[in-house]
């Protein structure tokens, strides 16, 4: 007789969000003859408040019909469809005075298998969202040709430290010791 091993199965909560979107993405795709990549995150999240886990979910699904609208092959009886016909409307925002997409109410009750799931994730795991959207931000915002400098305080001897030129110009860092900013020594 030979012991079983138990393999334990750590739970990751980046894969139990992925897990969620693909199925969303896939449930869309498939109701539209679509064939695409799952969206990036960034994309996915634009415009979505996530301290409002269901207004948040209705944005996740309005950017996947608005990829989904892209992403529909020129065969399809969905292409040159409108977007009322995806389940898309657009409202004037009243304080920022611009047009944005909005989930029409009938589309709102036909993706609700596909919203209930996404609500309860992001209602979860909205910090992770955020921080992974921050992560986001910050790594897309380098440009190609953005070099790493030093850049030094007054302390005696100086302090160091390596940054990109662009966070040095938009941004004054201050030393703790010394209290005056660094910068960038040729």
């Amino acid at each position: 007789m030979s012991p079983t091993e138990t393999v334990e199965r750590a739970f990751d909560p980046v894969e139990a969000l992925n897990t969620s979107l693909e199925r969303a993405w896939a449930n869309i795709c498939t109701a539209y003859d679509a064939t695409d990549c799952v969206p990036e995150l960034s994309a996915l999240f634009a415009g979505a408040d996530l301290v409002r886990p269901e207004q948040a979910a209705q944005a996740v699904v309005v950017s996947m019909l608005q990829e989904v609208m892209e992403a529909v092959g020129r065969f399809s009886p969905w292409y040159k469809q409108p977007a009322r016909a995806f389940g898309l409307t657009s409202a004037r925002d009243p304080l920022t005075q611009r047009t944005r997409w909005l989930l029409a109410p009938e589309a709102a009750q036909r993706w609700q298998e596909v919203l209930e799931p996404l609500t309860g994730v992001i209602r979860k795991y909205s910090g992770l969202i955020h921080a992974m959207l921050l992560v986001d931000d910050l790594m897309g915002d380098f440009p190609a040709n953005d070099p790493c400098v030093m850049a030094h305080c007054t302390c005696w001897p100086p302090r160091a430290i390596q940054l990109r030129k662009s966070v040095l110009e938009k941004a004054e860092i201050i030393c703790e010791n010394c209290s005056q900013p660094y910068l960038e020594r040729e």
